[in-house]
């Protein structure tokens, strides 16, 4: 079994619901949160058609950009 490491980004939204006294509270709170934290407590989905690799590393020493991965070498690796 090959390992492959993906660059990739894509993008994303949630939902979260944030108890506070008030709208700045709220907003503050939600600002200070991580990334992570943000994400674990979300109902999250992604844009369709946003995910992009940038390149592939399928570990023996070949990085791949994403073109050259879909159009060949996905399909050899």
């Amino acid at each position: 079994m090959n390992k492959y490491t993906f660059d990739w980004k894509d993008t994303i939204h949630g939902q979260i619901e944030i108890e506070a006294d008030n709208g700045i509270e709220a907003e503050r709170l939600f600002r200070e949160m991580s990334l992570g934290k943000r994400l674990a407590t979300s109902l999250t989905d992604t844009d369709k058609d946003t995910l992009h690799i940038k390149y592939v590393d399928n570990g023996l020493g070949d990085i791949h950009l994403a073109d050259e991965w879909s159009d060949t070498w996905k399909k050899i690796s």
